[in-house]
């Protein structure tokens, strides 16, 4: 015969997922509960005690794979569903603000790892309050899973002894790790599975306590039973043997006492008033324990709304932390909305333990190997996806190049070309992939969003005419990282500094501000040839007195302002010498005289007034402390050979067009740097 299944041990878990949805939807009413999870280390205790015990007259490699085998077909089907759903949620209705941070956590969730060491911006409290980590609450589940590794080793060497010795044995490992717990910061021993194995090992203790010696013989369940027993491993903990020494201690505990226990538990867990954890957490540990021990028949604990509300608590606790984070970020100030998420988190966990859980305890172990795997995989990918895709993108990309050049050109060829840059310079502004607000008249220049677009990040490119003209490179080697990229090109109008000082860039420089501001872009780009930044600082300021430079003073407060609305960097093409385009067209007849490159060096670069432009940005990479970056094209037309700036290939043909723009095989001969700069997006 067996005695009645411990409907009371799922009530405490009942109670326990209660106070823990409390403190996370209504922290200021609730803030001891927290302590939920404390319970839920003891009751796993008990359990995993359960399943050891009956398995020890098993070789110690069969009781190991038996209590993982169960284990895991309890928990990863469960788990690595919800990391998948849960990361199909952020990529679809979260915040893309959101989306960077969890991928990281949806990764360390996913190897168990969600109780590594934190720094203090990632204290568990702290995420809480802000709820942008949707996968917050995995911790617990880390430090459990982490345990299972530990425990079958525990319970080997415990089996060996006599059951006096094995209650000292638990005991002695457990007062090792609650001095190891008070020893450690605080943060780190609310993560450490060896600060909290003295929970653990609690629920270990009571199960001995409510077992006799008979009770270490176990028949063979049948295969309904397994099931069931499966299901109720973090349900009802199991069927127990007959036991009528236990029966007959449990009787001797009135009712009474049993209630005067349970409600002293709730009411100091429930307790409005913040109580110091340090002397909260092991009364709550002990009292759960000593709860559990003798609250066996309790009909409070063993009612059916609360047992129920035990059995989907598995599927509760996954669940509900992603769908308040979603409230917590989008919608923090309705109470309503408050409300229906904590009603939508219980009606579906109702739904998945009905469906999905009891569906998969009945497949073979074989066919859960299967689906965790399975699940496993498309997790891993879904986490990896933006990395995935920018690697067969890499692979699979064929852009024709923008100069249309072979291997076969010659030098005449380059002079036909040459020419062709110049004239066409103004229609290779334009880019197929950006539709342009201003259509009439047409023009290049002005704001346009590309399209077919895939990434993850909101992207700005801004600047004089450099920006249109840097569009189809920077289209095709940073596209693929961006949701949207929002181009602002004005004709000879700096973004940092109203250029001469002229009225049209003034208007123009308000409004680089404006369009920022309303963007928002997790990155941008200024990509802008150096008008009047490049000027002489005056003959009143010392020469690197950037506090009192006018120009920079500008540049700076810009930055400033760019960088409040930009969620991670700016990135600046650092200036490089400009070009004299009235001796591009002499390059290939210079040439073809025999003159030497160097002497054609000289002649074509511009040295003026592009070394003041370079100081005033390495100082704003200084004053935003890392914020902005700079994208730098001068060691790539630096000639090491002749020490000079080379604008030219040695076939002639120019990097530079005759309005001072790249030529198409200068966005070719820079490619590289965008592409190293993209990878690191």
């Amino acid at each position: 015969m067996s005695s009645p299944k411990r409907l009371d041990l799922q009530g405490i878990r009942a109670f326990a997922i209660i106070v823990v949805l409390g403190f996370h939807f209504y922290p200021q009413y609730m803030p001891n509960g927290y302590l939920g999870v404390d319970q839920f280390f003891v009751l796993s205790g008990f359990l995993m005690c359960m399943l050891l015990k009956r398995a020890e007259k098993q070789t110690p490699c069969s009781l190991v794979s038996l209590f993982y085998s169960k284990r895991f077909k309890r928990i990863l089907p469960l788990y690595l569903l919800l990391i998948l759903l849960s990361m199909i949620a952020l990529y679809s209705f979260f915040p893309d603000t959101a989306i960077e941070t969890n991928k990281e956590s949806a990764t360390h969730a996913l190897l168990f790892l969600s109780n590594r060491p934190k720094t203090v911006q990632e204290d568990y409290f702290a995420m809480l309050s802000i709820a942008i980590d949707i996968f917050t609450h995995t911790w617990s589940l880390s430090v459990e899973i982490q345990f299972y590794f530990l425990v079958p080793i525990i319970f080997i060497f415990a089996r060996k002894l006599s059951p006096k010795y094995q209650y000292l044995y638990y005991g002695f490992i457990g007062i090792i790790s609650a001095i190891f717990f008070i020893s450690l910061p605080p943060s780190e021993a609310f993560n450490s599975v060896f600060a909290r194995m003295w929970q653990f090992l609690i629920g270990m203790i009571v199960y001995l306590l409510t077992t006799s010696s008979s009770e270490s013989e176990y028949k063979l369940l049948s295969t309904e039973d397994e099931k069931y027993n499966l299901l109720l491993d973090d349900v009802n903990l199991g069927k127990k043997c007959a036991d009528p020494t236990l029966t007959e201690r449990v009787s001797n505990y009135s009712e009474c006492s049993k209630n005067i226990l349970l409600f002293s538990l709730i009411s100091v867990i429930s307790c409005p008033i913040t109580l110091p954890p340090s002397i909260l957490r092991p009364l709550v540990t002990i009292f759960t324990g000593l709860l559990m021990l003798i609250s066996q028949g309790n009909k409070i604990l063993s009612n059916r709304f609360l047992t129920y509300i035990g059995d989907v608590s598995y599927s509760l606790y996954l669940i509900h932390w992603p769908i308040y984070a979603y409230w917590k970020l989008t919608a923090e100030r309705d109470q309503l909305g408050l409300i229906v998420a904590l009603l939508a988190s219980v009606v579906l966990a109702i739904i998945t333990f009905e469906t999905y859980e009891k569906w998969y305890l009945t497949l073979s172990s074989t066919n859960i190997g299967i689906l965790v795997v399975m699940l496993y995989f498309m997790s891993a990918v879904l986490i990896n996806k933006d990395e995935i895709s920018g690697s067969l993108y890499e692979v699979q990309k064929n852009f024709s190049r923008l100069d249309g050049l072979n291997e076969n050109m010659s030098i005449d060829d380059a002079a036909k070309f040459n020419y062709e840059w110049n004239v066409n310079d103004y229609e290779n502004l334009y880019t197929n992939t950006c539709i342009y607000e201003t259509t009439k008249p047409r023009t290049p220049l002005g704001w346009c969003n590309h399209t077919n677009l895939t990434g993850r990040y909101r992207i700005a490119t801004i600047g004089n005419s450099w920006s249109a003209n840097h569009a189809k490179l920077f289209y095709q080697e940073c596209g693929h990282k961006a949701k949207s990229i929002l181009q602002g090109s004005a004709y000879g109008c700096e973004p940092l500094y109203p250029s001469v000082n002229a009225v049209e860039c003034k208007i123009q420089f308000d409004d680089f501000a404006k369009r920022i501001e309303n963007e928002k872009p997790d990155y941008a780009f200024i990509i802008s040839r150096f008008i009047t930044i490049g000027d002489k600082i005056p003959d009143n300021v010392t020469v690197k007195d950037f506090d009192h430079d006018p120009i920079y003073q500008v540049m700076k407060n810009q930055t400033l302002n760019f960088l409040s609305n930009i969620k991670y960097k700016l990135y600046i093409l650092d200036a490089v010498p400009c070009p004299n385009i009235t001796y591009i067209k002499e390059i290939v007849p210079m040439l073809k005289k025999n003159t030497d490159p160097a002497v054609i060096d000289n002649f074509l670069v511009n040295k003026k007034s592009y070394e003041k432009a370079r100081e005033r940005h390495a100082q704003l990479v200084i004053d935003t402390k890392g914020r902005v970056e700079l994208i730098d094209y001068l060691p790539t037309f630096f000639n090491k050979t002749t020490q000079t700036y080379r604008y030219f290939d040695e076939q002639g043909f120019s990097y530079f067009t005759t309005p001072a723009h790249l030529s198409p095989h200068g966005l070719e001969y820079v490619r590289h740097v965008w592409r190293d700069f993209c990878k690191l997006l």
